[in-house]
């Protein structure tokens, strides 16, 4: 216990605990504002230009504790106080562009930006399943048809 305050190292420990998660949840909302999302307007002649991207921002904050007493060896002959704690975090963010707003005298249009890499990936990983699934339609009935007995060979077993 400490004797200027009368608390002990836990009940001091939390408080710090704490500021540090508000600082740090106080730091991951100020980088999900407007300006993040919307970029600086670029004006050329009478055309502006407003860059308009997605944010995302994801987080984890954990913590563990232990309290107890736990029996040593029975050569050592001692017991060990079992005190344990453990806080952890982490976090990260990532932005790409989405699109443009385009402001003219012709009036207000939102051109998307296309990520042809995704669109590609897309395309490649339907065809993949259209034709795995597909080949295995196909090879399953002949497969079947092979396997099964016709009704004349179903006849002549019954006589036999």
């Amino acid at each position: 216990m400490s004797s200027m305050t009368g608390m002990t190292q836990e009940q001091t420990q939390r408080p710090v605990a704490a500021a540090a998660l508000q600082q740090t949840l106080r730091e991951a909302l100020e980088t999900v504002r407007a300006d993040a999302v919307f970029g600086r307007p670029i004006e050329r002649g009478e055309t502006v230009v407003i860059p308009c991207a997605e944010v995302m921002v994801g987080m984890g904050l954990g913590g563990g504790g232990g309290r107890g007493r736990t029996e040593a060896a029975e050569t050592e002959r001692e017991t060990s106080a079992g005190e344990g704690e453990g806080v952890g975090g982490g976090g990260g963010g990532r932005g790409r562009p989405v699109a443009a707003i385009v402001v003219s005298r012709d009036g207000v249009r939102v051109e998307p930006i296309l990520d042809i890499t995704k669109v590609a990936l897309a395309g490649i990983t339907t065809g993949a399943f259209m034709v795995f699934w597909l080949a295995r339609l196909g090879f399953g009935r002949r497969g079947i048809r092979a396997k099964s007995p016709s009704l004349r060979q179903l006849t002549r077993g019954l006589k036999a």
